[in-house]
């Protein structure tokens, strides 16, 4: 399906104020939602936190960027020993319904396992707190027993007011969706929040989101498509809060990094997906000009995902 369509659909949803939730649906048809959303969850909230050596016997405090529609993040960071976590988003789109849901499935001897492999707790402590966690009533209830902070819709200042220092900022596929203006103020509060060798760690797509699987994937287009287009025309199509992306590679986030002397330890590039070239010649320039006139365009086509693991050294 010519991505346009969905493209057409989003621009639609924007204006009305369930639009991001009907433009949720379609993701949640499978009969394994639920329990993939779990399995995914899961294995990237302890990626990302398995690259930093925190000890967290020292009460940390954390920080997860883009909640989204699940709460798993934010108990998978309490089951591993986090003495507060604060998780913020646009849009309050978490339902306690649908977080019992997936509750059933996260409270299994496999996940809890490999929680205890990187927690400060027992399996049997974590297999307790699963139990009390699912026996909640509410949402409120199980925010305060795991002694989770929902902020949605955010601001920086918001996140100060209930935190100013962190010892670990994480995010999952969140930064592609922010424009370069706020990526810029977020970064530099976050050299401002992380206290000395605190880590942050953050995983973007760099691909156009109109290729990723699902009833309105385009197959007929590179993962890059999006790179042929001008700023003007790119806008006219994805510019609202449902399709928004930021085209950016990771080039603009090391320099970001870089610029904000948070020291990166390590970026981890993956191609995930069968890719279709680009060609190099069909980049708009509108693109190209977002980075230093020295730019090699091949690196904007290098990875599709990529993890960045930095630390503020200073």
């Amino acid at each position: 399906m010519d991505w346009r369509v969905k493209a057409s659909l989003q621009k639609v949803l924007a204006y009305t104020r369930l639009g991001d939730k009907l433009n949720h649906i379609s993701a949640t048809l499978s009969s394994n939602y639920h329990e993939n959303v779990v399995t995914y969850q899961t294995h990237e909230c302890l990626r990302k936190y398995n690259y930093t050596n925190l000890n967290l016997k020292n009460r940390c405090i954390a920080l997860e960027i883009g909640t989204g529609y699940s709460f798993i993040a934010p108990i998978i960071l309490f089951l591993l020993g986090f003495k507060k976590v604060i998780t913020v988003d646009i849009s309050k789109d978490v339902s306690f319904k649908t977080l019992k849901k997936q509750m059933f499935f996260l409270n299994n001897d496999s996940h809890i396992q490999n929680i205890t492999n990187s927690s400060i707790l027992s399996f049997q402590d974590i297999k307790k707190k699963l139990e009390q966690i699912e026996s909640a009533k509410s949402l409120e209830e199980l925010l305060q027993y795991c002694n989770i902070k929902y902020v949605a819709p955010y601001t920086l200042d918001a996140i100060e007011k209930e935190n100013d220092k962190f010892d670990y900022i994480c995010s999952q596929v969140v930064f592609e969706h922010i424009t370069p203006v706020f990526l810029e103020a977020l970064f530099e509060r976050m050299k401002k929040w992380l206290k000395k060798d605190a880590f942050t760690v953050h995983t973007i797509n760099f691909v156009d989101h109109f290729t990723n699987p699902g009833i309105f994937q385009d197959k007929s287009i590179s993962e890059y498509n999006f790179l042929k287009f001008s700023d003007r025309y790119w806008k006219y199509w994805s510019g609202n809060a449902i399709a928004y992306t930021n085209r950016l590679s990771y080039i603009f986030y090391a320099d970001l990094f870089s610029t904000n002397n948070l020291e990166v330890l390590d970026f981890v590039g993956e191609n995930y997906k069968p890719s279709k070239p680009l060609d190099l010649d069909t980049i708009h320039t509108d693109v190209l000009k977002k980075y230093k006139t020295d730019l090699d365009a091949r690196a904007l086509i290098t990875y599709q995902r990529g993890t960045f693991i930095a630390k503020n050294s200073l």
